[in-house]
């Protein structure tokens, strides 16, 4: 089942999409790769932004919480805190980066993850985050 297109279990649609695949999802984990193409609107000066880094986490969550709800409509989150956000490198265009995204606690509507972030191997970021979902139409 995995690898498969992200695309149907997030929010976001283009040009706004900085997931391409699930590699692997479950309650407690996902982890996504994006190709970061060179006219991205969150690439600047050929490499991904630091909110374009931060963007990838939260739709890599958005795609983990579309995923366990995959026989609902697509869930609406909204970023609620970002910590402890680092990152060691930008990542190029051209290039593709791997997230893994580890869920702390599940609270309601309240989801705490820890995020990491790979370019070829070698760590590019990571930070914690906290999402709140809306998974009903009321």
């Amino acid at each position: 089942m995995f690898p498969t297109p992200a695309l149907p279990y997030i929010p976001q649609r283009p040009p706004f999409v900085l997931v391409d695949n699930l590699l692997s999802c479950n309650e407690e984990e996902v982890v996504t790769d994006f190709h970061i193409p060179p006219d991205h609107i969150l690439v600047e000066n050929g490499y991904l932004s630091e909110a374009g880094l931060i963007e990838n986490v939260a739709q890599t969550c958005a795609a983990r919480i579309g995923w366990v709800n995959r026989n609902k409509p697509i869930p609406i989150g909204v970023i609620g805190a970002v910590n402890n956000f680092e990152h060691t490198t930008l990542p190029a265009a051209g290039e593709t980066i791997t997230t893994t995204v580890t869920v702390i606690s599940a609270v309601f509507e309240a989801l705490v993850v820890h995020a990491e972030t790979q370019c070829n191997g070698q760590p590019v970021a990571h930070c914690d985050m906290k999402v709140f979902v809306r998974t009903t139409n009321s």
